[in-house]
């Protein structure tokens, strides 16, 4: 039973489900010499028209190749893979009462994605017991394979050592070796110390913070660094990265990151 108070919440514990997909791409570059990733925290998926406006038509989003998105439902997602052209595969971890819908994590493609899974991440919130979970899948290149990853981890305000554990369960699934791999979304670190000890557990496999410089990406909190939202990579060269100061579908900002193969 939730505290008295609490809204109700249902969780998908289902360690496979429930998944959504669809499949909306056009023919693919073939040979691609730089691929750029989006992640974008879309605030419970209210703003899906505005955020189609932003990542189908504002540079430098537009023509993105990854789009990394939390906090969505199955219907925005979809809407937005459609008009945007892409492929897509998302999990919700629960459909919380103060909004009535799927709340999420979900990945698209310009290319074709495989082997998805929902990664359940550790330690439910204490007080409403949300589930926090990470989406995965692979993108199929004609020349390499890349594992990606939509990120959405606990909020600030729980214990230090769940959103570590958290982290930790992501670098344990994602292991040592030298395989391309990308991972953005919304870590929820508000400090520089948090910062930077999401730098040393992704370091520890290898992954690079690819979006570092791009600044504050949430609009509520003031006080800085408040960059929440971040893209680690491996394999790649970062050629550049930044943020949409513009975007309005959220209180996030959207992060973006150029690589080169």
């Amino acid at each position: 039973m939730p505290e008295f108070g609490q809204p109700q919440i249902h969780i998908y514990e289902e360690p496979h489900g429930p998944k959504f997909e669809g499949q909306f791409a056009n023919e693919p570059p073939q040979n691609p010499k730089r691929l750029k990733v989006v992640s974008y925290n879309i605030n419970d998926g209210i703003e899906v028209a505005q955020a189609i406006s932003e990542l189908g038509m504002y540079n430098p989003l537009r023509g993105s190749d990854f789009f990394l998105l939390q906090e969505m439902d199955e219907v925005g997602t979809e809407q937005i893979a459609r008009k945007l052209q892409v492929n897509y595969i998302y999990y919700p971890s629960s459909m919380p009462a103060r909004i009535e819908r799927n709340f999420g994590n979900a990945i698209l493609s310009r290319w074709p994605l495989s082997q998805p899974k929902k990664l359940t991440l550790p330690h439910k919130h204490p007080t409403n017991k949300q589930l926090r979970i990470a989406t995965r899948a692979t993108a199929v290149l004609p020349d390499r394979e890349i594992t990606l990853y939509s990120v959405h981890t606990e909020t600030y305000t729980v214990l230090t050592k769940h959103r570590k554990a958290q982290i930790a369960a992501i670098v344990d699934d994602i292991g040592q070796g030298d395989e391309p791999v990308i991972v953005g979304g919304d870590f929820n670190t508000v400090s520089g110390r948090s910062i930077r000890r999401l730098k040393r557990l992704f370091g520890e496999i290898g992954l690079l913070r690819a979006s570092s410089g791009a600044g504050t990406t949430v609009k509520k909190l003031r006080t800085r660094p408040s960059a929440a939202d971040h893209i680690f990579t491996r394999g790649f060269e970062i050629k550049d990265r930044g943020k949409l100061h513009a975007a309005m579908a959220s209180d996030h900002f959207p992060v973006w990151v150029e690589l080169a193969l």
